[in-house]
C-alpha cells in the first residue's frame, strides 16, 4: 500500500552515510554540544551524509535524546547548515539522516567512522 511505503521511508533510513555521530550513553547537555561541535566542523567540509543516532531509549523514560536533538537539528536546518534531514531507526536505535550544506568548494575527505 502506497501510505505504508510512506510511513517507512520516515522511519527508516539509511545506515550507509559518509559520518555517523553515535551519541549512545550521553545526557542531553553533552549530547547537544557534540552536535553543535559536529555541525560548527561541517560548515567548512564539502556537503555529506551523517547518522546520528541515540542508542536504546531508556526503559524508564529519562533521558531521552529524541526530542532535544531533532530541535536542534530542526533549528540548523532553518538556519542553513543542514540541506535535508529525517528521523530513522537503525541497529543502534532511533536517531536522524542528515545532509549538510556544508562548503562547495571544500575537497572531499576520506569518509570517517
Amino acid at each position: 500500500m502506497e501510505e505504508e511505503r510512506l510511513l517507512d521511508g520516515l522511519v527508516s533510513g539509511p545506515d550507509d552515510a559518509d559520518y555517523h555521530l553515535d551519541l549512545f550513553g550521553l545526557d542531553v547537555p553533552h549530547a547537544t554540544e557534540s552536535i553543535r561541535l559536529m555541525l560548527e566542523r561541517n560548515r567548512f567540509r564539502a556537503p555529506r551524509t551523517i547518522l546520528v543516532t541515540l542508542g536504546e531509549p531508556d526503559p524508564y523514560g529519562k533521558g531521552n535524546l529524541f526530542q532535544p536533538v531533532g530541535r536542534q537539528l530542526l533549528d540548523a536546518r532553518r538556519g542553513g547548515i543542514i540541506d535535508a534531514m529525517k528521523p530513522i531507526t537503525s541497529d543502534h536505535g532511533p536517531g536522524f539522516w542528515l545532509r549538510t550544506v556544508g562548503n562547495e568548494k571544500a575537497s572531499a575527505e576520506p569518509a570517517e567512522r
